[in-house]
């Protein structure tokens, strides 16, 4: 009879310490849900575990895998914080979020929250954690409430449930946002380089033809009649007529009566000249 993974996996107690030698309570309950597994793994679940698989898998009822592991008392871990060196990797070793404490400063355990699954004993460097041992019967201390508060293997097993959930949500979001910087900084780096590209592919012959039109233009804008030497011709009339203006009233002013009428005669003609001209 085949039985979903799901249902299995409400009998264990979800400290997901992995002595059963997989990956978590989940894959556990997978294994035997499909067959691969035996019962009898789960050591913080002790004989109490294995009697509710082997009545929920109609199988029979055998002792612990590790009988001396399933015999000792529960345990929470205790970091030695004179010995600690803030290196966290207690912390991302634990499944429930149960170690706080930041890069190189030190790090204590939540004790109501830990759940004795040894798993930050292995990582840490320096050997400042220990299994303290406890009278309680199932861990985490901390625990919600279910349809039958007063079974205490089942609200512990729910309050670490939770925890891994809500830690595994937490690395989920920390994940999405490293990869939403890292395409920011990639889409980035990809507008430099195509900028970079760019302007690397400048044609300089491009640039030499497109500077020499635009001179043109302005040379354009401020050229003189195409007729360069009329032009000159008639500035230099026009310097000489000014010459002889000065000239004429110099005269007419300080000249003698010969002078002064010449000059009086030219201013006259000057005079109707720039008339009809207006």
């Amino acid at each position: 009879m085949f039985i979903a993974s799901e249902h299995i996996d409400r009998l264990l107690p979800q400290t997901q310490c992995r002595q059963c030698g997989y990956q978590g309570c989940a894959p556990y309950a997978q294994a035997l849900s499909r067959g691969e597994a035996a019962i009898n793994l789960c050591t913080p679940g002790g004989i109490a575990v294995i009697r509710d698989l082997a009545q929920l898998l109609n199988v029979p009822v055998i002792p612990p895998a590790d009988t001396n592991k399933a015999q000792q008392p529960k345990a929470i871990a205790v970091i030695d914080e004179d010995e600690c060196i803030g290196c966290t990797a207690c912390i991302k070793a634990c499944p429930v979020d149960a170690i706080f404490g930041a890069t190189k400063q030190m790090h204590t355990v939540i004790t109501s929250e830990c759940s004795g699954c040894e798993l930050c004993l292995p990582p840490c460097p320096v050997d400042c954690i220990h299994m303290q041992p406890v009278a309680d019967q199932w861990l985490p201390r901390s625990r919600l409430l279910t349809e039958d508060i007063q079974n205490e293997r089942f609200a512990a097993a729910k309050q670490a449930h939770t925890r891994f959930q809500h830690r595994n949500e937490r690395l989920h979001r920390l994940q999405k946002q490293k990869q939403q910087q890292l395409q920011a900084r990639q889409k980035k780096t990809t507008a430099t380089t195509t900028k970079l590209n760019s302007a690397s592919n400048i044609n300089p012959a491009a640039l030499i033809a497109k500077a020499m039109a635009k001179a043109h233009t302005q040379q354009q804008q401020r050229r003189v009649p195409d007729n360069h030497d009329s032009f000159q011709q008639q500035q230099i009339a026009k310097a000489q007529q000014q010459a002889s203006y000065r000239r004429a009233m110099r005269d007419f002013q300080y000249g003698n009566e010969k002078q002064k009428a010449e000059a009086q005669e030219w201013l006259r003609l000057y005079k109707q000249q720039h008339e009809s001209q207006q």
